[in-house]
Order: structure tokens, then C-alpha cells, then sequence
């Protein structure tokens, strides 16, 4: 009878096992997940604000342009694999230093596993940084 009732219990433990295991394992990769997503966005936010710093002090809007580009892409990390789509636009077209700059940085970044590519629409998170600063 004793040893019946420790079988059981061998299998009862099995059981709960199989039904926590997909939670936690769930719990563990998406605070993974989340913490590799929040780190990039920072990063792109530094890239993007030194970007925005390089384009203050040009001389004219293509200028500007390319020293925000190369700024950006320069400072990229290692990991960022994908390309930046770098946007660059003026407040005041016409006359560029009474105005302000605005860059906008978009980044489309792979999940790190796949049990948790279901949080995204098509398997990778859309991030996108947006700076303005006053023309110099």
C-alpha cells in the first residue's frame, strides 16, 4: 500500500511539472526578451541624440544630412546587424539655422527566441528614436 502511494506521488510531481514548466520558461524568456529590447532602444536613443549633435553644426542641409548618416552609422553597435533608416528634417526649411533639427531613427530588431516571436506581429520589435534640437 506504501509503495503504491509513493508512485502516485512521483507521477503527481511529473504532472505539475508539465503544466508550470511553459509558464515559467514563458516568464524567464520574456523578461529576457524585454531587457534585450529596452537595451537596444537606449542604445538607439545615445545614436540618435549624438546624430542629431553632428547635424546642428553643418553648414547646409545636405551637410547636415551626411554628417548625421555617417554620425549614426559610425556609432552603431556590432549586434545591430540590420540597417538604421535615419530620417533628417528641418522646421525651417528655407533658411535651416533659424529653425530646429529633427532625427527620427527606426530599427526593426530580431527577437532573441523564438518562444517569444509571438509578441511581435512578424517575429521583430519596431523600434524607432525621434531627437529636435535648435540649428546652431
Amino acid at each position: 500500500m506504501e509503495r503504491n502511494k509513493q508512485h502516485r506521488e512521483k507521477g503527481q510531481s511529473a504532472v505539475e511539472m508539465a503544466l508550470t514548466l511553459p509558464l515559467l520558461l514563458l516568464l524567464i524568456f520574456g523578461m529576457l526578451e524585454m531587457g534585450w529590447m529596452t537595451s537596444t532602444r537606449l542604445v538607439l536613443d545615445n545614436i540618435t541624440r549624438e546624430g542629431v549633435r553632428a547635424g546642428i553644426i553643418a553648414q547646409s542641409a545636405s551637410a547636415a544630412n551626411t554628417n548625421v548618416t555617417t554620425s549614426i552609422n559610425e556609432m552603431k553597435p556590432d549586434y545591430m546587424t540590420d540597417p538604421l533608416t535615419v530620417t533628417v528634417s528641418f522646421s525651417n526649411p528655407s533658411d535651416i539655422h533659424s529653425g530646429d533639427i529633427t532625427v527620427v531613427v527606426t530599427y526593426d530588431l530580431p527577437t532573441l527566441t523564438p518562444l517569444t516571436a509571438f509578441l511581435t506581429e512578424d517575429g521583430v520589435f519596431h523600434l524607432r528614436s525621434e531627437c529636435t534640437m535648435k540649428m546652431s
